[in-house]
């Protein structure tokens, strides 16, 4: 199976760590949030110069003269390379929306959009610039749930409570443009990345030595391919 644009780029976080690792002089990482109708931004340097994460300011996915063509806008597309430009970006992390461990509507705005900026501007996102995708521990896991002898989580049979006016609706849920700024999440996530990389001195406030971590996939990559249907690829990606 060949490879697409989309899985060439998309590597494990740790190779992302080494990325910033080698360019530690002269690097940053970019963070991502895609939200409806927002790119929410952050940037971080290698953690032995700051340790902190730096949110900037949200970009527009569509304006009127583009409105909701393929995926993104001209004026986002230039904005994001802009940015790729301005702090040496080197790669990318996104946020990988999960509810507390289900994969939905959000999860597909993820990748229809970063395939969409892969397809239209090769200087933001590509096998050179790889991106990866991190769940925030926050959002849970469906490890956490027990399975029956099929190995399927017992959270999927689950009903949720019922409340005065209810919709059944598996969008809902998504449809409104959250309220927060998504830059702040772009950054959030950057901070528990970096968290689970290295080596942070608390009292310093740098990081000491690069921690070696044995798992540190924070999403399921055969969960990607229900939306991508490259189940070779995204593996051969992430060896």
């Amino acid at each position: 199976m060949l490879a697409t644009k989309l899985s060439s780029a998309l590597v494990a976080p740790s190779k992302v760590a080494n990325t910033l690792d080698w360019r530690k002089a002269f690097g940053a990482v970019m963070g991502i949030d895609v939200t409806r109708d927002r790119i929410g931004l952050a940037i971080v340097e290698h953690p032995e110069h700051i340790c902190e994460s730096v949110p900037l300011k949200s970009i527009p996915l569509h304006d009127t003269a583009d409105m909701k063509k393929a995926g993104i806008s001209k004026s986002a597309l230039s904005e994001l390379e802009a940015v790729i430009r301005q702090h040496h970006v080197c790669a990318s992390v996104v946020n990988w929306p999960v509810h507390n461990g289900r994969m939905g509507e959000d999860c597909g705005k993820v990748l229809h959009v970063i395939d969409a900026v892969i397809n239209r501007s090769n200087s933001i996102i590509s096998r050179k610039r790889p991106f990866t995708l991190w769940g925030s521990s926050a959002n849970g896991s469906f490890a956490s749930f027990p399975t029956d002898s099929w190995g399927r989580s017992v959270e999927f049979a689950r009903a949720p409570a019922y409340t005065p006016g209810m919709s059944f609706s598996s969008k809902s849920v998504s449809r409104q443009e959250p309220s927060y700024d998504p830059s702040l999440v772009a950054a959030s996530v950057l901070d528990e990345w970096v968290e689970k990389h290295w080596q942070i001195d608390s009292k310093l406030g740098i990081a000491t030595a690069p921690k070696l971590t044995s798992k540190n996939l924070f999403f399921d990559p055969s969960s990607v391919d229900e939306y991508n249907s490259e189940t070779a690829s995204l593996q051969a990606a992430l060896l």
